[in-house]
């Protein structure tokens, strides 16, 4: 149960993080990009959120695995 409750926290902050980062580059576009990253990235990499974003990213899918582990996982 500790494991599922965790993993909804962090999930949940994740994912917060991910939305606060997308949102802001969404308002802020930069005026030139290349094609292969898109705008979207290109905005979070001028304004220097990469880091940001994928530690948001890394959080959002270890609090799923670790409610997976916690749903499926055998108890003792």
């Amino acid at each position: 149960m500790k494991k599922i409750v965790t993993g909804g926290f962090l999930s949940l902050t994740g994912t917060i993080w991910v939305l606060a980062v997308v949102l802001f580059a969404a308002n802020n576009p930069v005026s030139g990009w290349s094609t292969p990253p898109g705008r979207l990235l290109t905005t979070v990499h001028e304004y220097g959120l990469t880091a940001f974003l994928v530690i948001a990213a890394a959080m959002t899918l270890a609090g799923i695995a670790l409610m997976l582990i916690g749903c499926f996982g055998k108890e003792k």
